[in-house]
């Protein structure tokens, strides 16, 4: 109303809104048009246009008609027409619930009782298309613009490939306890009495680690490790940890959070939340880290093949340095981020170089696959990049 009507005109359509109200018997949106809050949101945007719409954004989160994001899905800041249109009957589903004093805000637990009719909107049967669902069609929206936006043939044939593969959530493995081993230990680590103790340099005490390199194997050399830097599978789960929030330092000890115990005891939804995440959680990681997704879902590849075809994919997706396009070394260094990843949850099943005796002539190459478990961990990965929320235009 502000942007369309001149201040003098607010106050009488305001009070012309209640009344229509009222007569169509929507008493409760009667009460919130003549409310002090929609008062004080006008007399702020009569001062200031920027700090009333951000009143408004304020009142309009907290009036229980704004879909909230929900594990079934997330909203984007920048949507497609479907989703758009999806959020839109959300949202009138939400305001019909409030003027049937069904979702009261301020009220114990109506935050969750908003998911739950969010959830039902959007999974609720559709006449057109029929049998199709609201979150369907986002989806299907949402990995149909991942396809088209890729700048290479062959990478958008990669994603064309496993497009179907992405429309509906990717299932953990039946035991993903063993999967996502390497994270749990930590959250236990963690959850103890007083939480993990940490040295002067805030790493993990020496027992932690000579523990941990024992248990899943991380150490090859003969004398045992002297702190968590020397050992990258540990700080780099660590680093997740702290990035999915599961843990958190205060001062010198490590502690589990309260959405890391959740998942600790729940290792489907741990396994789930892993998947989503790369060796370091930068966005050049991510890119590669779906290239070589993408690539070992094809099949069995020596690791210079898989290097030299991600190369030109790089390029067109514009990335380079500045002294230039990556090299092959840099290719090789990056290609390498998703791999050690992925290997500490056993996601690959790798056939090592073989070797002449004597001469040091190589017999067979390195080469790389996804183990059963593997490739649901990469689809798992690919439809969080997929089918997520947007809030970038290039994405």
């Amino acid at each position: 109303m502000p942007r369309q009507y001149s201040q003098e005109a607010w106050a009488g359509l305001v009070g012309a809104t209640g009344e229509l109200l009222d007569e169509l018997g929507l008493h409760g949106l009667a009460q919130i048009a003549r409310s002090a809050r929609t008062s004080s949101v006008l007399a702020t945007w009569a001062r200031d246009a920027g700090a009333g719409a951000t009143a408004f954004r304020d009142a309009h989160g907290s009036s229980g008609v704004e879909p909230p994001d929900t594990s079934l899905l997330a909203w984007g800041s920048i949507m497609g027409t479907d989703e758009s249109q999806a959020f839109e009957m959300v949202e009138r589903a939400l305001g019909h619930a409030v003027a049937a004093g069904e979702l009261v805000p301020g009220r114990p637990r109506w935050r969750s009782q908003a998911a739950s009719i969010t959830e039902m909107a959007l999974t609720q049967p559709l006449d057109i298309p029929p049998g199709q669902t609201l979150v369907g069609l986002v989806t299907t929206e949402r990995v149909g613009r991942w396809i088209d936006s890729a700048r290479h043939a062959l990478h958008q044939q990669w994603r064309a490939s496993v497009a179907n593969r992405l429309l509906h959530p990717v299932e953990p493995p039946a035991d993903p306890g063993d999967a996502v081993a390497p994270m749990r230990w930590l959250l236990d680590l963690a959850a103890q009495t007083g939480g993990a103790e940490l040295t002067q340099s805030h790493y993990l005490a020496r027992a932690a680690v000579v523990a941990a390199v024992e248990r899943f194997g991380w150490w090859d050399w003969p004398k045992a490790p002297r702190s968590e830097s020397e050992v990258h599978q540990l700080s780099t789960v660590r680093s997740a940890a702290r990035r999915l929030r599961l843990v958190r330092r205060r001062g010198r000890r490590l502690h589990l959070t309260a959405g890391g115990a959740d998942l600790l005891h729940d290792p489907g939804r741990l396994w789930a939340a892993v998947a989503t995440e790369t060796e370091d959680g930068e966005e050049f990681t991510r890119m590669i880290t779906e290239l070589v997704g993408l690539r070992l879902l094809q099949g069995r590849v020596e690791t210079g093949e898989l290097v030299a075809v991600i190369g030109p994919i790089v390029a067109a997706q514009g990335w380079s340095t500045s002294s230039g396009p990556l090299t092959p070394d840099e290719l090789s260094s990056a290609a390498w981020r998703p791999l050690r990843w992925w290997r500490i949850f056993h996601a690959l099943d790798e056939e090592e170089s073989t070797w002449e005796y004597g001469t040091g002539r190589r017999l067979t190459p390195h080469t790389l696959a996804l183990r059963p478990d593997g490739e649901r961990m990469v689809l798992a990965y690919l439809r969080a990049q997929a089918a997520g929320p947007r809030h970038q235009i290039y994405e």
